[in-house]
Formats: C-alpha cells, structure tokens, sequence
C-alpha cells in the first residue's frame, strides 16, 4: 500500500491562461485553467485530517477496492457512476463508415461526463490571476556566416544566421530591422533611423532559423536587430505583431 504519511503539495493558485484562436481571424481567445493536481495521497490525508480517529490504511484499503470494481465494470463494457460525481463510460477512439468498419477490439477509450453535482463544485472557484500565452519570437544565437563565429559581431552585406524560436517573419508589417544604439546603449526609438533587411535578402524563413543579409552599414556602429512577425502558420496569421530584440551587434 501507498504511504500516505506525507502530503504532497497541491496548489491552490487558480490561473487563466488566453491563447490566441487559430481558427479564427476575428481577434478571440480560447482559455485554459491551471491543473493544480490533489493527488491520490491528498485526497486520504485531507478525510484523514477532518476525520479524527479514522484509519488511514483502512480508508486507502476501502478505496483501493473501489477503484477495482470500477475498473472491472469498464472491462465489461458498463457505464459507471463514480459516487455521484458523474459517469465513467466506453467510447470507440475511431469513426467509423459502416459495420465493416467497426473493430471488434482495441479502438476503444474512457470518456467521462460531470455530474451537476460535480460541475457546481467548481462555479464559486476566484481566479487568481489571467495571463496571454507568450508565443513571441525568441533570438538564442546570431552567426556571422562569413567569419563562422556568434561572438555579437556581423559583417556588413555578408550572409548571417538568426536561431531561436517563432522566429519566421511572416505577416502585414513584420520584417527584421538594425535599430542605432544610443549612449545610454538602448536602441533608438524612432523608427525613421532604423535600416530594414530587404524580402528579398532574406534567403531562408524558417521557425528556427533565419538567414539573410546584412544590411550595408558602417563598420563599427552598434545595433539591436528587431524582428516583428504576424506568422501563425500555413496561410494564417495573428491579429497583432510579436516582436523580440537581440543583444547589442557590432558591425564590422
């Protein structure tokens, strides 16, 4: 038998998190809840807890015995009502077109409808906190193609690689720009000063990787590359622009 004489830890943070429709192009969300788990564990040391005096072995043996007979029911292909929180039943994994299709064994899976029972236990549940799915690009390693080396040092009109992730360019407005470094070594705002990579010198636009040409630029002089996408994938893209900035690069 399981010990249960440490609880494990469950969350109580309840968190939403948005994620942009691919489906759709008007601008909605579809959200996800956080799954902070109670574990087996929790849920005997919890009764345990409110429950003073009862055995906890006793307790993890009644439940062990339930979920046997749970499962025997499932084998033989019955709907089972799991105390009153809703109903365990068998489903076929596949569609199928007609007699023939149907197979006589292993397409089958569990599926579970709450009950409202169930379901009213979590309509009073505070969100403690929403956030939006950061799916913005990521610059990890910039190779100066000529020299072979990532040392934050590009030569001028020569070949360069950009990796990362979500980096393909791909979208209304995206693209890859050198923003100027200022004194206090930001980049430069305004975007009337910044030098934009041409389409046509970007040879390879993949999620991972990008290769282009640098732009002709005076040696010496310190940028932030700036990359901007809209791409979501095959024909689609999303409804803003997501944008990430490199450290500072040298021109030689």
């Amino acid at each position: 038998m399981e010990k249960i004489s440490e609880l494990d830890q469950s969350s109580t943070i309840v968190s939403v998190t948005l994620h942009e429709n691919p489906l759709t192009k008007d601008g909605t969300y579809y959200a996800t809840v956080s799954r902070n788990k109670a574990t087996f564990k929790n849920t005997l040391a919890e009764i345990e807890k409110a429950n003073k005096g009862v055995d906890p072995y006793q307790l993890q043996f009644s439940a062990i015995q339930m979920q046997q007979q749970i499962l025997t029911f499932l084998r033989q292909g019955k709907t089972v009502n799991v105390l009153d929180l809703g109903t365990l039943y068998p489903a076929l994994k596949c569609s199928v077109k007609g007699k023939s299709d149907v197979p006589q064994t292993g397409s089958f899976c569990v599926k579970f409808t709450p009950s409202p029972l169930a379901n009213k236990a979590v309509e009073d549940i505070s969100v403690d906190k929403i956030v939006f799915a950061d799916e913005s690009p990521e610059i990890t390693i910039i190779t100066d193609i000529k020299t072979g080396v990532c040392d934050e040092t590009l030569t001028a009109e020569q070949p360069c690689c950009i990796q990362g992730g979500n980096l393909k360019i791909g979208g209304v407005d995206s693209g890859i720009w050198f923003a100027p470094i200022e004194a206090d070594g930001s980049y430069n705002k305004d975007e009337t000063t910044w030098t934009k990579v041409e389409d046509s010198a970007l040879f390879h636009n993949k999620p991972k990787e990008l290769y282009f040409f640098v732009p002709s630029l005076s040696s010496g002089s310190k940028y932030k590359i700036i990359l901007r996408t809209a791409y979501l994938g095959k024909d689609k893209t999303r409804k803003k622009l997501l944008q990430t900035e490199s450290e500072i690069i040298t021109i030689n």
